[in-house]
């Protein structure tokens, strides 16, 4: 499992400033209920008409393969500014595959 340093290394300075998402490929069972929750996501037709798995740059998750995956993290609500307090795919993830790290 990656540890916070891990995951600054992946996404540039700016975006770690304001979170940092763990997304654990042993525990995705690739559901999709984090693509549906998702309040950014379902301003997609794509999403909303049930269609999905296209690629669309307005989109924050959605599953490829087979695994829940971060397409555009400043698309979140918690990136937002001033960030907005969103958990929804957190708490719906059936098997906690999704968790938001605290940048301290």
């Amino acid at each position: 499992m990656p540890n916070l340093e891990e995951l600054r290394n992946c996404f540039p300075a700016t975006e770690n400033e304001f979170m940092g998402l763990l997304i654990d490929d042993e525990k995705c069972v690739g559901c999709g209920i984090c693509v549906v929750v998702c309040e950014e996501n379902r301003m997609n037709e794509e999403v909303i008409y049930g269609k999905g798995g296209r690629y669309n740059d307005e989109l924050v998750l959605m599953i490829k393969e087979g695994r829940v995956r971060l397409l555009d993290v400043k698309q979140c609500k918690r990136a937002f500014d001033p960030p907005e307090f969103c958990r929804a795919c957190i708490d719906h993830c059936p098997t906690s595959a999704i968790e938001f790290l605290s940048q301290t």
